[in-house]
């Protein structure tokens, strides 16, 4: 009996986990700014013209032209790392 509730279980986890991705590629969709990955890590602009050794006006044309992925809380921007290490070059 327990093998047919552990399965059971493991069903309905799959199920939600399934329904959860779904749900988040639709937030995505209407939400492009989204972290992309559950494994992102966003950095604040001066991090990240430290790290890359860049300037403002930089990041701002870089998010203009739409070449690096960032997020905007509370007034204050993020930048996905996974999208700005292409430029570290």
């Amino acid at each position: 009996m327990k093998n047919k509730k552990a399965f059971k279980i493991a069903d309905l986890l799959i199920a939600l986990i399934e329904s959860h991705r779904e749900m988040l590629d639709i937030l995505r969709k209407g939400f492009p700014h989204l972290p992309t990955t559950d494994k992102s890590f966003y950095k604040d602009a001066a991090d990240t013209k430290r790290e890359l050794h860049v300037s403002d006006s930089t990041l701002y044309r870089w998010r203009k032209e739409g070449l690096v992925d960032y997020t905007i809380m509370k007034g204050k921007i993020y930048y996905d790392t996974t999208s700005i290490l292409k430029y570290r070059k």
